[in-house]
């Protein structure tokens, strides 16, 4: 279970077409992992009083350092810009609370900062 938790991929959002992908399936980086849809993730906030997830440790080759993904309850950040020669950009999160709403359960601001690729500089 931890192995699946630490290493599952959320599904690409492209065109439309995966909001008729539903559930847990096979992932392509082996046996062990797992890919999950949209409606994985919608669960999994509903039933812990979430409003989003952040996850990392997914690289997407030439990609951004982050993606907003599953109607807005999932950002994949990744801090690695260059990871194996990809030329990707990394991103960090900056996250604090919003005036006015300090202390517990008050509402937070995310705002990512890309960390530009160098391959991606040169061109």
């Amino acid at each position: 279970m931890v192995y699946n938790v630490l290493w599952s991929d959320p599904i690409e959002e492209d065109a439309g077409a995966s909001r008729n992908v539903f559930g847990v399936h096979q992932s392509p980086r082996g046996k062990m992992a797992r890919s999950f849809g949209w409606n994985i993730t919608e669960s999994f906030c509903a039933k812990n009083g979430l409003d989003l997830v952040v996850r990392s440790h997914q690289s997407k080759k030439h990609g951004f350092g982050f993606d907003v993904m599953h109607d807005d309850t999932l950002i994949r950040v990744f801090s690695a810009r260059d990871y194996e020669n990809h030329g990707n950009d990394g991103a960090v999160l900056n996250i604090r609370h919003v005036d006015g709403e300090a202390g517990e359960g008050g509402a937070l601001s995310l705002r990512p900062q890309l960390i530009r690729s160098m391959a991606k500089r040169g061109r």
